[in-house]
């Protein structure tokens, strides 16, 4: 897994990070750590989770912790996603069909694409 910081407006206190590959337990510990400080020091964040290969269901859990300290505290989170067809279908078997839709709070989700 990496992740990168894309943004950090100290003056707004928003934060967007792009995390990509592999997250799982084995490697989400250097994330969690630089998400303990984003809760503290943010007013709104974005995550895009871009070309995510592995998803376990550790991932979900963490990213849902984070979710609950932003609704907590009455921020706002948004997250987008990119996820491998193999991710998507893990995800859909454990019942998350729109895994930004599921993490995001306080911050409007754009329409669905038209068909």
């Amino acid at each position: 897994m990496e992740y990168k910081l894309k943004t950090d407006d100290v003056k707004r206190r928003f934060r967007e990070y792009e995390v990509s590959g592999d997250v799982t337990v084995q490697n989400l510990e250097p994330l969690v750590a630089e998400m303990k400080d984003c809760v503290s020091s943010c007013d709104e964040l974005c995550i895009n989770l871009v070309g995510i290969t592995e998803f376990d269901t550790s991932a979900l859990q963490f990213f849902y912790a984070v979710k609950n300290s932003f609704v907590r505290d009455r921020k706002k989170l948004r997250v987008t996603c990119d996820l491998a067809p193999e991710v998507s279908q893990l995800l859909a078997n454990c019942g998350v069909t729109d895994l930004a839709h599921v993490l995001s709070f306080g911050v409007e989700q754009p329409d669905a694409p038209s068909k």
